[in-house]
């Protein structure tokens, strides 16, 4: 890195010359939106949503060319700072720490004659966020009034494709802006709920959940599959897909079997014990101990992962691990019935499930390592004997060294790989670090989840925070999402975090059609791509359990 001291343009003199003669917060009342004052070529990102007083606060300026000088934020001044050198589709980019900033209230970076949107400091920034997630969850609702349309749909679920019987699976989410349901999703979402406090969202969740498990040797982990990929696209009560049973009639219904699936296109599954373990540990949170116990046994019987099924496309969840899942079913089954064969289980599931392996990783395969962060080790920690503590904190430790190695190489402090639903993978190492901290009172990796935080809230490159239509005006967000209800109705589903940026060459291999014009296309670049467009499902489609893990790590910020 290196400082630079280049004067200011004739431009950017003038345009800082106006801010000192205008003050430096140019926000004429709360809540009311001015628009920043543009320079060509500089850009300020913040976290949009808001920083709490004792946040870590670094904005990051990115320009065509250098600045120097000094920046502003309220009463606190400070140098701009050294260049951090070339990333993404900047030449040069600067960290602008103000954490020292404190006191409460609506504030805008200054720098390089520019500005940045305004944005609050407050105990409550988080209240007007985190609602908005639950509510996503509550539109995503399947076999459930529909709040946009007033329609009730799938109400047919389902036929088991191997006994060809109807077996009832109707509730539950739609996973994303398909109308299919992955049970791979929904049973760690009804987890994460019950563990943020919804417990409203996460009892319809369980509903379904207990009807996945029939018997001691059936777990369903799919009902549909990508043949409602087919056009024409329709809203979810006017369902035309063909299952083999006419269109609009029932969906497939599909048994994890414990072994490669798909009648074209086969996914690599190698066991149960992934979905039925997660399951078990859902259940047992629901207060289902029967439940919880013969789902933890059909895992036990059966280790391995069991992966979505793809009929049309090759594309399906491929989770690999489920040492993981093994030690939250028994955790919260020991919490559930203090038996301590469970607990002893869980340190042994522990032991072996060990750090997250996809950190510090520049790639890995689509949902191979769900649910990115292994919640079990935060829950089994405070039931557990010193030793076991500082093995589950270091295993933690070890997996956020490797994140924060990756971070300090760019700018933004981004640790995560850019692969599709990139989104998940940023929001589990925040997740990772602020459990971390509660667990061993270490805060070192607290500037770490911030910076994952600010990432999905509108610090990034192209400055939109990931969350659809969160936090509101004047911040700029996802607005135009790859969802049926906004191509039909014109209606964003609000609250809903998308897939995020991906690297070019995944953004390309995954398109359907053309993307439109549209002003963040400056913003590309081979690190990353990102399209607030119906046409790039790969960037743009909002996920149900990103959605949630986003509310569980704001629960425990």
């Amino acid at each position: 890195m290196r400082t630079n001291t280049a004067p200011l343009s004739l431009l950017m003199l003038s345009a800082a010359l106006l801010l000192i003669a205008v003050g430096c917060c140019p926000c004429d009342s709360p809540g009311r939106a001015v628009r920043p004052i543009a320079v060509p070529g500089v850009y300020l990102r913040v976290n949009q949503a808001g920083y709490l007083p004792d946040d870590p606060k670094v904005a990051v300026l990115s320009s065509d060319h250098p600045v120097g000088g000094r920046f502003s934020v309220g009463s606190y001044s400070a140098d701009v700072g050294p260049d951090q050198g070339a990333w993404g589709p900047f030449a040069h980019n600067y960290r602008l720490d103000f954490t020292p900033l404190r006191a409460p209230g609506r504030y805008r970076v200054f720098a390089g004659g520019a500005e940045s949107v305004d944005f609050r400091i407050a105990q409550d920034v988080r209240d007007a966020v985190a609602p908005r997630l639950v509510s996503f969850m509550r539109f995503q609702r399947c076999g459930d009034v529909n709040p946009v349309t007033g329609e009730i749909c799938h109400m047919q679920d389902g036929i088991d494709v191997v006994s060809g019987k109807h077996v009832d699976l109707t509730g539950g989410w739609h996973d994303a802006a398909d109308r299919l349901k992955h049970m791979i999703t929904t049973s760690y979402c009804v987890a994460a709920l019950y563990l943020a406090g919804a417990k409203e969202e996460a009892d319809w969740g369980a509903k379904l959940l207990r009807k996945i498990h029939p018997d001691a040797e059936t777990i369903y982990v799919q009902i549909g599959d990508d043949r409602d990929h087919t056009p024409p696209l329709t809203l979810w009560h006017d369902d035309q897909s063909d299952y083999g049973y006419g269109k609009g009639g029932p969906r497939a219904a599909w048994p994890a079997e414990g072994r490669p699936q798909g009648p074209k296109y086969r996914n690599a599954s190698t066991g149960k014990a992934s979905l039925a373990a997660r399951t078990a540990a859902a259940l047992a949170l629901a207060g289902d101990v029967e439940g919880a116990r013969s789902c933890y046994e059909l895992a036990r019987r059966s280790p391995g992962a069991a992966m979505s099924v793809p009929v049309k496309a090759p594309h399906y969840y491929g989770e690999s691990t489920f040492y993981d899942d093994l030690e939250w079913g028994a955790v919260e089954l020991y919490r559930a019935t203090k038996e301590r064969r469970f607990l002893d289980e869980a340190i042994g599931w522990a032991d072996k499930a060990g750090d997250n392996p996809w950190m510090g990783k520049g790639r890995h395969g689509h949902y191979e390592f769900f649910p990115y962060v292994n919640l079990a080790h935060w829950r089994l920690y405070a039931l557990v004997d010193d030793a076991t503590k500082r093995r589950l904190a270091g295993y933690y430790r070890a997996g956020l060294e490797a994140c924060r190695k990756l971070a300090e190489a760019n700018p933004y402090r981004l640790g995560t790989p850019l692969v599709w639903c990139s989104t998940n993978d940023v929001v589990a190492v925040a997740t990772q670090a602020v459990l971390y901290e509660r667990m061993t009172g270490d805060a070192q990796f607290r500037p770490l989840a911030a910076a994952c935080r600010d990432w999905i809230f509108g610090r990034n490159p192209w400055g939109v925070s990931f969350v659809i239509g969160t936090p509101g005006a004047p911040a700029r967000s996802a607005s135009r999402p790859h969802h049926a209800f906004y191509k039909l109705k014109g209606y964003a589903p609000a609250g809903g975090l998308v897939d995020g940026p991906v690297y070019k060459d995944i953004n390309e291999s995954l398109k359907f059609a053309p993307f439109p014009p549209e002003d963040l296309g400056r913003f590309n670049s081979d690190v990353g791509v990102y399209h607030d467009a119906f046409e790039d499902f790969s960037t743009n489609e909002p996920i149900i359990d990103g959605t949630v893990s986003l509310f569980f790590l704001l629960s425990q910020w």
